[in-house]
């Protein structure tokens, strides 16, 4: 009994730290006792540091003032993820976690440990923010003009922020992103981009009025932006909320039948035209028969269809095919031939 009671003294000066602590002891997988941290010593000069786009490298020194070596470290990743990322030896103080990804703050903890029941517990966290990965800076200066070509500026970048000075000549590069516009024109991007010390500014034409995101990639490096695209100049008039539809550019309301509608201004490309001002629209029928009221609609400042419907009413018996127009000075009429049947 006496010789066993000294072994266990021996053993317990031999796992006393330098201030007469105690290492914590935990069976099998447990956690580590709330005095761990004193007895074995956290590790020092815990670190984190970014290598690029995709990686972090922590490194640590060993613990001071303990009496007994680490047998071996674990590192950890605490957010925006967990992971146990390296479990080494007591002898290795560094540790990289790859696969990370591009501009996120990444939080590490390093422990450790004698063997498999000892453990100092966790450092606080360090933490390192990955760079960009290689990618493209878009940027458009203003609100653009639906048929009207502009140049973005596109920068090739090392890591999202420098200038990638070197990636110059003539690059291929897709577009994507805006639709077409109305009538159909898809938009008109060149098939290559010439760059120059890492700037290039291509010359492009949008055609929808809208808000869309323009994104451009070479197949490594990507990029976007947001452009604003308004319509184009007025240039014709269309029958729009209409009791019948006249995109074929006929209707047929019966005998004595009615068509109603109200007047759009549109650009080119089949955009909404908002005015600046107020504009009057005039109705005429031809032959002029039956009744056509009001002959005169307004179209008022900062919207682009009239505020009321004009209504033509064909009379009764056996009237001929009436054309009804809609004009306003410098624009493109809009005609509906109105039928019996």
């Amino acid at each position: 009994m006496k010789h066993r009671v000294g072994v266990l003294i021996v053993a317990l000066v031999v796992l006393m730290s330098a201030n007469g602590a105690l290492a914590s002891w935990s069976p099998g997988s447990a956690g580590s006792g709330s005095g761990s941290g004193r007895a074995i010593g956290l590790p020092t000069s815990a670190l984190a540091t970014a290598l690029g786009s995709s990686s972090i490298r922590v490194t640590w020194a060993a613990p001071t003032g303990a009496s007994v070596t680490p047998t071996q470290y674990v590192v950890r990743r605490t957010a925006p993820s967990t992971a146990t990322v390296c479990t080494v030896a007591g002898t290795v103080f560094t540790c990289d976690d790859t696969g990370l990804s591009g501009g996120t703050t990444y939080t590490y903890t390093v422990e450790a440990r004698i063997g498999t029941n000892w453990t100092s517990g966790q450092t606080a966290g360090t933490t390192a923010t990955t760079t960009f990965a290689p990618n493209f800076l878009v940027s458009v200066s203003g609100t653009q003009t639906a048929g009207t070509a502009f140049s973005p500026t596109i920068t090739a970048t090392n890591n999202g922020v420098t200038t990638d000075v070197t990636y110059a000549g003539v690059k291929t590069i897709t577009f994507s992103g805006p639709l077409a516009s109305p009538s159909g024109t898809n938009p008109s991007y060149p098939a290559t981009v010439t760059f120059v010390a890492g700037v290039g500014t291509p010359s492009i034409t949008l055609y929808r009025a809208a808000t869309a995101t323009l994104s451009v990639t070479d197949g490594t490096r990507s990029g976007s932006t947001s452009v604003t695209v308004t319509s184009g100049a007025a240039t014709q008039l269309a029958y729009t909320t209409s009791t019948a539809s006249c995109a074929s550019g006929s209707v047929i309301v019966g005998n004595g039948g009615s068509f109603g509608s109200r007047v759009s201004v549109y650009d080119a490309y089949l955009n909404p035209f908002t005015q600046a001002s107020n504009r009057t629209i005039t109705l005429t029928r031809s032959p002029v028969i039956g009744t056509l009221s009001p002959a005169s609609l307004t179209i008022l400042t900062g919207t682009s269809e009239t505020s009321a419907a004009s209504t033509f009413t064909l009379p009764t018996g056996n009237p001929p095919d009436t054309t009804v127009t809609a004009a306003a000075a410098g624009l493109t009429s809009a005609t509906c031939i109105v039928k019996k049947n």
